[in-house]
């Protein structure tokens, strides 16, 4: 194997980038007369989003001292990150409030269906001229926990409210190749 050449590194196409990158609420959860936010609010709120991923869990053949692995089922993460700015508004905090809200009422223990409370997220990642080079779909996300992190007065950054959301399943497109 040879060593990397600069021009070797200079061949290749654009670098894809950490923020090039949209978030869309296909489908959002049935959140009742608090209301939602469209997509799109959600959208340039939000500061940073995780990847969806999935591992293959695999299991251990051993048969007369030999042991062999094998690929098993594929389990998807089940849980993603996804931090937003919080503005004056409160947009966010009243889009977290519904949905929880929506998932368990605190006063009087009421929940809505399954399908009620889901959210469909469709996460587009962008090349430098902004068109979609790829697509995270994500089906069945609900609400699993809400942080509003800490108020502090030596600082003069956003409050950044960061929500985990759980979730069935995804599918992953690439766009372009």
């Amino acid at each position: 194997m040879s060593k990397v050449t600069i021009d070797q590194l200079r061949s290749l196409p654009d670098f894809a980038q950490v923020t090039k990158w949209d978030l869309t609420f296909i489908t959002l959860p049935v959140l009742g007369p608090l209301g939602f936010p469209l997509s799109e609010q959600l959208n340039v709120r939000c500061e940073s989003i995780e990847v969806p991923k999935t591992t293959n869990q695999k299991f251990d053949v051993m048969v007369r001292g030999h042991k062999v692995v094998n690929s098993g089922i594929l389990d998807y993460g089940n849980t993603m990150t996804v931090t937003f700015v919080e503005t004056v508004d409160n947009t966010i905090f009243n889009f977290v409030k519904a949905w929880r809200e929506a998932c368990w009422a605190s006063r009087t223990g009421r929940a809505l269906s399954k399908k009620d409370l889901e959210a469909t997220i469709m996460i587009t990642l962008l090349d430098n001229q902004d068109n979609a080079r790829a697509k995270y779909t994500v089906y069945g996300a609900f609400l699993e926990s809400a942080d509003f992190g800490t108020l502090d007065g030596s600082t003069s950054d956003a409050q950044k409210p960061s929500i985990t959301l759980a979730y069935d399943f995804y599918v992953d497109s690439p766009l372009k190749v």
